[in-house]
């Protein structure tokens, strides 16, 4: 399987698509890996050349050890590019879901010369002081009882119809991410999308983006809710916002017809 050698540690990734085709990088949130969008390689890759990747700690990417600056926002994006150049891909589509936009967003301001545009999706760009609160919180509680200890929300990670139809999916998506990840690299991740994002907003640099730029995100989307979406948006030049109805921070599995038209519709008009 194809692994890259990145910043000192081995990168994980699949290219599938036509060479030819313009290059769309997905990267995956928190406990996930670059298979997350599998159901979307038939739609992506009749135009787009799909990279999927698996962040460090994740998937089948190297896993150092958790210590303090091995894993931040900064040094994600700082492998994503050193895969890119690995792969001599000069410019992509740089797409990040949660955790993975807050990467991708990192990763546009750090290297604008290598993106052709941005997707944000269901992500944020700032936290308030009681978010960060809750995140604390349910660092201690994996830290505690490990990641099996996290509990299962219907309601604030997902979509109403979808969470009524499909809670035996969900659970087994929590079972398998818990026996996937590693806790204290789950641990170092999710202070990146809370204490460090409160102390290190985005927001701030968000300006500093020309490229052309998507906000997505699930109208019932209780982890990152529309609201910030819509500050993004504001904030960004050239950038256009959709919101999915009945979704909510999965609109990827939730409502797939629906996301995928709107990310192509947006990077066929910036191609």
């Amino acid at each position: 399987m194809p692994h890259a050698s990145v910043n000192g540690i081995n990168i994980f990734y699949e290219i599938i698509g036509e060479d030819n085709n313009p290059t769309l990088v997905m990267t995956h949130g928190l406990g996930g890996h670059g298979r997350a969008y599998e159901n979307l390689i038939p739609e992506f890759t009749k135009g787009y050349r799909l990279l999927l990747w698996d962040m460090r700690g994740h998937g089948q990417s190297d896993r150092p050890k958790a210590e303090a600056g091995v894993y931040t926002r900064s040094q994600h994006a700082s492998d994503l590019a050193g895969l890119l150049e690995s792969l001599n891909i000069q410019k992509a589509h740089i797409h990040g879901h949660s955790l993975g936009g807050l990467v991708a967003q990192q990763f546009v301001i750090s290297y604008p010369e290598k993106t052709a545009s941005l997707i944000i999706q269901d992500s944020s760009a700032e936290i308030k002081k009681e978010y960060v609160d809750g995140w604390d919180d349910r660092i201690q509680n994996v830290i505690d009882m490990g990641l099996e200890g996290i509990p299962v929300d219907y309601t604030r990670g997902w979509g109403k119809k979808f969470s009524d139809a499909n809670k035996e999916y969900i659970d087994a998506r929590h079972i398998e991410s818990a026996d996937r990840n590693d806790l204290f690299v789950y641990v170092e991740d999710m202070r990146i999308s809370g204490t460090d994002l409160y102390e290190n907003p985005l927001a701030p640099q968000l300006h500093e983006i020309k490229c052309p730029v998507l906000v997505i995100c699930g109208e019932e989307d209780g982890t990152t809710p529309p609201g910030g979406h819509v500050r993004m948006h504001r904030a960004i030049d050239h950038s256009e916002l959709v919101i999915i109805p009945l979704a909510g921070h999965f609109p990827n599995i939730e409502t797939p017809e629906e996301y995928s038209t709107a990310i192509l519709d947006f990077l066929d008009k910036v191609n």
